[in-house]
């Protein structure tokens, strides 16, 4: 190709020495460059490359819109459709499996609760969060639901809490950065005392006002930490009562929804994952497609006592005793574990029967309030004898 007939996009004829879109000024050569005589060269199939590139994004652009680098359309990466999202797979999966493994252990004292909230549309947040308060009385609770607990709420949107959580942090980061600086001026301040017994008399009276201005100083800096402390502390209350609306207002409108979305323990845990900073549908959807772990034992326990209540003959204690330790032997030995501690625990499941029923509860209640006796009762320290008792009952 010869420079002087044939010019580049944005070149001149006749000036072949300003090709290069670089400082005239840089020597180094990159690939497809070659400095020799003062003038570059380039190969030809690679300006063919970029001028057909060009010309082709230029068709595509539409009108009124600002024209765009050959080279941008290989090297920036297409932003992701969809909303923008601050939580993380990974702490999401974490959230999800630490719910899953609450709500399956204590499924047998809130499940049936849970449910009757969505068969009553006329239930509100203080029936959620009334079932929660169960939760807070088992012994393996670690503290994931204590925004159920509070007695205190506010209106809010999960964003609305979102800001103010990451505006507390600010404000956290603030007082951090003033107590340090406090801690330097307290020190430089310390410094001068010996001076006003060492230095000359006629700068005694510098060292005071010096002494005097870094105390001022020090006096501002320890007001604004307190005004941040108390705007942080009102702002920690508020975005706890938040937090309690969000979670129990959530929660609500989840159970609320009817079809496709179940009330078990897993499904449940999807929806709470990812509160208060986003809304249940979201966590639901992106928790959803994520794996799930083995259900517990509380929740297996659950199932089967449900499965077997369902063929049961006869309400009386003896015959539902008489039915459960036939019926017991027969589980398949797939279900591992599950199978071997109710046989184990017939004597735990035998007392439980006797309890509920004589306990109070409503119909549909019972598999719930059998599981949790019997959990509750394999639970309990037994003495040498109840020990005993508990090994000649068990099923063989």
């Amino acid at each position: 190709m010869n420079f002087d007939q044939e010019a580049f996009p944005g070149e001149t004829i006749g000036s072949p020495q300003n090709i290069s879109w670089r400082n005239p000024e840089i020597k180094a050569e990159l690939p497809g460059e070659d400095f020799l005589s003062g003038t570059a060269r380039f190969p030809l199939d690679k300006i063919l490359s970029i001028e057909m590139k060009q010309l082709n994004i230029t068709k595509k652009r539409k009108s009124g819109k600002p024209p765009i680098s050959a080279f941008s359309s290989t090297l920036m990466e297409k932003p992701k459709r969809g909303r923008p999202t601050w939580i993380p797979d990974n702490y999401l999966l974490g959230r999800r499996n630490e719910w899953t493994s609450l709500l399956e252990e204590c499924w047998p004292e809130i499940g049936w609760h849970l449910l009757q909230i969505r068969k009553n549309p006329t239930t509100t947040i203080d029936d959620v969060r009334k079932a929660f308060q169960r939760v807070k009385e088992k012994p393996h609770n670690p503290g994931l639901a204590q925004a159920f607990y509070r007695e205190t709420f506010e209106t809010a949107t999960p964003i609305e809490v979102h800001r103010n959580r990451v505006r507390g942090g600010e404000l956290q980061g603030e007082i951090l950065r003033l107590q340090t600086k406090v801690t330097e001026i307290e020190r430089s301040k310390n410094e001068l005392n010996p001076l006003l017994k060492t230095a000359a008399p006629e700068y005694r009276t510098t060292v005071q006002e010096e002494i005097r201005r870094r105390q001022e100083t020090l006096d501002q800096l320890q007001s604004e930490i307190n005004r941040l402390t108390i705007e942080g502390r009102d702002l920690d209350k508020k975005s706890l009562d938040q937090e309690t609306y969000v979670y129990s207002s959530e929660l609500l409108d989840y159970l609320r929804s009817r079809g496709r979305y179940a009330v078990n323990p897993q499904s449940v845990a999807n929806a709470l994952a990812g509160l208060p900073r986003m809304a249940w549908r979201q966590s639901h959807l992106r928790c959803s497609r994520m794996p799930l772990n083995e259900p517990r034992l509380h929740y297996q326990v659950l199932e089967v006592i449900s499965k077997m209540w369902k063929r049961r003959r006869g309400a009386s204690k003896e015959a539902l005793t008489e039915f459960f330790k036939i019926q017991l032997p027969k589980l398949p030995k797939k279900l591992g574990y599950t199978r071997d501690f109710l046989l184990g625990n017939f004597r735990d499941l035998r007392l439980a029967i006797e309890e509920s029923l004589g306990t109070k509860h409503e119909d549909g209640e019972a598999p719930y309030l059998l599981t949790s006796i019997f959990m509750r009762n394999t639970r309990n320290q037994k003495s040498p004898l109840e020990a005993m008792l508990a090994e000649q009952e068990k099923i063989l």
